[in-house]
């Protein structure tokens, strides 16, 4: 397995050499924020806190949580209280792609922004991204940090980009046949669509595909949707695989973290962010290898830094040195679900990953919806599956009644629905439907 690195000196640097490094810059960040930012200012002279009380990287405890509801409040439009420069400083501006409430914004200061690509060339290299690589680049371009932030860096590793973004599917196959692109970019929902269709579609992925590695961030997948895009895009063949990337507008955008060619969790680059693991409920630091909430402050940021972040985010932290040589990046296994994703259903915590793995074991199943309807009680929990052939119905469903029973403890209504019934995803997936409104 090849190894490469965007900065060899940071990335095969000791545990102790890189604290160090968090140290000095999480002092600077307490007392730069503390002095530049009027909502943190405020907060920490209420709280009585004061930059000289950080006096070890276990100190960041003693400071509050910052949550969306305060970048909502007190972060929009411009920047408001946590832009810490002169308006006039920020050359871009990039927005939350939620769709609720007041946006997220995150801004860029022209060395914030040089700081994102160098971070995101470092994840293309992580993730065996090599000089005359052609990307082909779909995930969405605008207010989206998706696009862009995985356009500009590409240059830095000597890569041709082809920004595509999102739509115009079956034209975009056929460009990664012309254009011979070895790297793709975009969610995993996406690719996963892709990837059928090239199946679908009859293509040859070893003669007519050179697709080497894809890169799918920005929403929750599992194993088993990494092992079909793999295994339908041939990217095993050429020594490759589909490798997640890490990233949220309130960081930086892609480029947070990324999993290198040994595929067991994505490499946090901790040297930017401080990183803690907490218990979702009380806000304590999970153990090892324990699930909890990522949580993360700013340690290079200029223009709108955030502390101790809670960004909802579910996942175990593997602090075992990877055999990739970057020891002092912990990885995160994965993203499974994020906090406001989490069903309780029947006294069961239920997460979309875990729905996503039973059925991916099944390679019948095309396409899957879960429809959980919160107005009733009990819950309705309904799951809908897409199978290409009826007389495959009658068998498939004892198997997923019996694999949800034995491995989640629940039952769920099943409905196989017709193929291509189902919606299919360009960007985000809505795989999950929740139901909001309080039962009476």
């Amino acid at each position: 397995m090849e190894v490469k690195y965007w900065e060899p000196h940071v990335e095969t640097a000791s545990k102790k050499a890189i604290e160090k490094i968090q140290l000095k810059r999480l002092k600077y960040m307490i007392d730069y924020v503390y002095r530049r930012s009027p909502f943190y200012g405020r907060r920490f002279r209420e709280l009585g806190l004061h930059p000289t009380d950080v006096k070890s990287l276990e100190d960041i405890r003693k400071f509050p949580f910052t949550t969306k509801d305060d970048l909502r409040k007190h972060g929009y439009p411009h920047g408001g209280e946590f832009l810490c420069v002169p308006r006039e400083e920020v050359v871009c501006w990039h927005m939350s792609s939620g769709t609720t409430g007041v946006p997220i914004l995150g801004g860029y200061t022209r060395r914030d922004y040089d700081t994102w690509m160098n971070l995101a060339a470092r994840s293309y290299v992580c993730a065996g991204v090599k000089p005359g690589d052609v990307i082909m680049n779909i995930y969405g371009y605008g207010l989206f940090t998706g696009g862009l932030g995985l356009h500009e860096s590409a240059f830095l590793v000597g890569a041709t980009v082809i920004p595509w973004g999102t739509g115009r599917t079956q034209a975009l196959i056929k460009a990664l046949i012309d254009f011979k692109a070895t790297v793709m970019t975009g969610t995993p929902s996406y690719q996963y669509y892709i990837a059928t269709l090239v199946k679908e579609m009859g293509i040859d992925v070893e003669k007519d595909l050179n697709l080497r590695v894809t890169i799918p961030g920005a929403e929750m997948w599992t194993e088993k949707m990494r092992q079909r895009i793999e295994e339908w895009l041939g990217l095993k063949i050429r020594g490759g695989g589909a490798r997640d990337i890490y990233g949220a507008t309130e960081l930086c955008g892609p480029g947070a973290g990324q999993e290198c060619v040994y595929e067991k969790g994505f490499h946090f680059w901790v040297d930017h962010f401080l990183l803690e693991v907490v218990d979702p409920k009380t806000g304590e630091p999970v153990g090892p290898s324990e699930e909890g909430e990522m949580v993360f402050t700013h340690l290079v940021k200029e223009a709108t830094p955030i502390v101790r972040y809670r960004l909802g985010d579910i996942t175990v932290l593997d602090e075992e040195p990877c055999e990739c040589g970057r020891k002092a990046f912990p990885r995160c296994l994965r993203v499974r679900a994020r906090v406001d994703d989490v069903i309780h259903f029947k006294g069961v915590k239920i997460m979309p990953s875990m729905i996503q793995e039973v059925l991916l074991k099944h390679k019948e199943i095309l396409e899957y919806q879960v429809i959980v309807d919160k107005t009733k009680l009990p819950y309705d929990f309904v799951v809908k599956v897409e199978v290409p052939k009826p007389e495959q119905t009658p068998l498939l469903l004892k198997k997923l009644l019996s694999e949800f029973k034995n491995s989640l403890f629940i039952e769920p209504k099943i409905e196989i629905v017709d193929p291509g019934s189902l919606p299919r995803y360009e960007g985000k997936s809505k795989r999950m439907i929740i139901k909001e409104e309080e039962a009476k």
